[in-house]
């Protein structure tokens, strides 16, 4: 009965120890989490399944660190074996925890000669002090060091022999390591990290993910960092920090690099983009329109913007919305349509705002653009996504509606991990709950800076893991599980309708359901090129305003969209001259009937702005039908389409006699009539200028 009584005690122990977070025995470092490398009073290397520190240089030791996700709040254990195999043996080796960027930690370690020491910037007793035992073993064998965290309090073993006990001691950071006090070549082996953690991961989340470096035409020996990819996937902004290729050298914090593809696979030499875009400070660039027009960079006091011109860039001008970020940096997003920007910051609106120098935590907020084109204060996203740690890198998908953002805030695998939520509803403060990532995109270090292009099917990001450099640009395809909903991406150019030469134009997007503008874009001044991302669900209606033309209106039907999709289509735009002939696309009349259907009033409207721009221009609206059914009733439906646009305008402000109209009924198709969808076409309503 004895020894049953000792195995259930045993089982139960067993069964409540924290589950393992991490176990490695350095047989490889293919996941490049442990670094190796050499300096010049170290060297450290892995061979041999062991982890090996090597100094040279009599009090004068080194620190590795990784940094996992650690509650202090949680229980937790850290162990490992340590053999010093020669150097000077009455300084410390062993463990140090709770680590941050200003070296403020705790450490655990013990000397051959017969000491430990457990060392804090905490006040506690028999802290910071060595203390004399014997469970420690001489030069060359093998001692086991563990730290155990049990409900608030901390237990420090030896070879499996608590030596210490104590309050629960605040971690300042989240990096934990092997520490090395003086010369020696000390040997680690079996580490072992548990705790008590519950990560939110998606359900049905795929395995055998891989991180593919975009190669050395991209990355550098140097720290490339922060992508920003276009819409169409093709391009890549990001920072490369300290390369003498930098405008300010290597004393110059950051500058913008780009790289193009053709196929999303093989990528340009990266270059610098050089002035007026780099200069000699670090350059903060944020985001990229989804036309790739325009770009954003992050002030610490607001948001300026660059615009593409035939000559270049403009020069920086401000957006109106303008705030004081008390931490060191920033990062922002601009959402596809245009119309949101959300960013990280410290404001005195943080959900946990603190004035301790030491915090710098950031939440997410978001600015919206209103009607008149001004944008608003700042809107703390809220609790669902915000939390008392730091949040950073939010990048908005395609879909205005998945957001994934890192933090240190939330239970995961490294410092700082990739998360993913999406919104509900129209409120900017309703959201899922976030989930990670996952162990193959996050890792037990730090992980942010994410990207995705419309299509969403390769996410970019920057790994320090088996690097070209410091650290690299890396692509990684996306299982379903983490995928934002699916958009099109429609992309072409505005062009004279009589030239097909570039025009420089606005491009504006409406529902037509609820009749309000929902984005906007600009064409490139020296191509025309242009690219929108539309959401599915939704029918929508596009126009392209130039000064001198008349602006052309198409409609996109995407209520059956369930996968990605490209559309390429140019938008014509005619010069206003006396004669020429305009399709309305977007007027929807009531089946055989002439009444307008609501979802045409954008359309009209925008007739309206016209005609009133240009007060002197007269037109003839005709109205033509398919040729199914009775000639004489299609002329009378087509005359009585005419009237009921005609009274519309008029309705508005215009005056009748600046309106003609007659009804065509079939008798000039644009198409033959052989087909439903040639037939639709011929179902219209044009407007003629007649005197300009």
């Amino acid at each position: 009965m004895k020894l049953l009584a000792w195995l259930l005690f045993i089982s139960v122990a067993v069964q409540a120890q924290p589950p393992v977070l991490l176990r490695e025995d350095f047989s490889s470092n293919k996941d490049g989490l442990w670094w190796t490398g050499k300096g010049d009073n170290y060297m450290i290397s892995m061979e041999r399944g062991k982890y090996i520190l090597t100094t040279v240089q009599k009090d004068k030791g080194r620190f590795i660190t990784i940094s996992p996700y650690i509650d202090s709040k949680k229980d937790f254990t850290m162990e490992a074996t340590f053999v010093q195999k020669s150097g000077t043996d009455n300084h410390g080796y062993g463990f140090l925890w709770g680590d941050n960027a200003n070296g403020k930690n705790h450490s655990f370690t013990v000397t051959t000669t017969g000491y430990f020491q457990v060392m804090s910037p905490e006040e506690k007793p028999k802290l910071n002090e060595w203390i004399v035992t014997d469970k420690v073993k001489p030069l060359g064998q093998e001692n086991l060091l563990k730290i155990e965290q049990r409900k608030s309090r901390l237990y420090f073993f030896i070879n499996n022999q608590q030596v210490l006990e104590t309050e629960a001691l605040p971690l300042y950071g989240t990096r934990l390591g092997f520490i090395t006090y003086t010369n020696m070549v000390l040997e680690v082996d079996n580490f072992v990290l548990r705790h008590d953690l519950k990560i939110n991961l998606p359900p049905n989340l795929a395995t055998g993910l891989v991180k593919e470096n975009l190669g050395p035409q991209v990355n550098s020996p140097y720290d490339d960092l922060g992508p920003i990819i276009t819409a169409d996937g093709r391009t890549i902004y990001f920072g490369r920090e300290n390369s003498p290729e930098n405008i300010g050298g290597k004393t110059d914090g950051e500058d913008i690099y780009i790289t193009t593809s053709t196929d999303g696979v093989t990528w340009s030499k990266s270059k610098n983009l050089g002035p007026p875009i780099n200069n000699a400070e670090t350059n903060n660039m944020a985001a990229v329109s989804a036309d790739n027009n325009m770009l954003i960079f992050c002030k610490s006091d607001g948001f300026q913007i660059r615009k593409r011109t035939k000559a270049g860039w403009s020069e920086p001008e401000y957006l109106n919305v303008r705030f004081k970020n008390e931490a060191k940096t920033m990062e922002a997003n601009l959402s596809s349509d245009g119309k949101a920007i959300v960013f990280t910051s410290k404001l005195a609106q943080n959900l946990f705002y603190s004035t301790d120098n030491e915090l710098s935590e950031k939440d997410v907020y978001v600015t919206l653009q209103d009607e008149k084109g001004n944008w608003g204060a700042p809107i703390n996203l809220g609790k669902q996504i915000n939390t008392s740690g730091d949040e950073l890198s939010p990048f908005l998908a395609a879909d205005g509606r998945t957001l994934y953002f890192a933090t240190n805030g939330r239970p995961g695998y490294g410092s700082y991990d990739i998360f993913m939520s999406k919104r509900t509803g129209n409120s900017w403060t309703d959201w899922t709950e976030p989930v990670n990532l996952g162990p193959e995109i996050n890792t037990n270090s730090f992980d942010a800076y994410y990207t995705l292009s419309a299509a969403a099917d390769y996410a970019i990001m920057v790994s320090d893991r088996n690097s070209i450099g410091a650290s690299d640009l890396v692509r990684i395809k996306l299982p379903e599980a983490i995928k934002p909903d699916p958009v099109v991406l429609l992309m072409g150019r505005t062009l004279n309708a009589k030239t097909k030469q570039p025009v420089s134009a606005d491009i504006f997007f409406e529902d037509l359901t609820v009749r309000k503008e929902v984005g906007e874009a600009i064409s490139d001044p020296n191509t025309g090129s242009y690219r929108i991302t539309l959401t599915k669900g939704k029918n929508y209606g596009i126009r392209a305003e130039a000064k001198g033309y008349l602006s052309v209106n198409e409609n996109f039907e995407l209520a059956s969209v369930t996968e990605y999709k490209e559309i390429n289509k140019d938008l014509l735009l005619m010069p206003i001259i006396v004669g020429e002939s305009i399709m309305l696309n977007n007027l929807f009349f009531e089946q055989g009937r002439p009444a307008l259907k609501s979802q045409s009033f954008p359309e009209l409207d925008r007739l309206v702005e016209i005609m009133q721009e240009n007060p002197t221009i007269k037109i003839e609206l005709g109205g033509h039908t398919d040729n199914v059914g009775n000639k004489d009733a299609l002329k009378t439906l087509s005359e009585n389409r005419v009237k009921a646009v005609k009274e519309y305008l008029v309705s508005k402000g215009i005056n009748k006699d600046r309106i003609t109209g007659k009804g065509y009924g079939g008798t000039v198709p644009v198409v033959p009539n052989t087909t439903e969808a040639n037939r639709q076409r011929n179902r219209r309503v044009e407007f003629k200028i007649v005197k300009k």
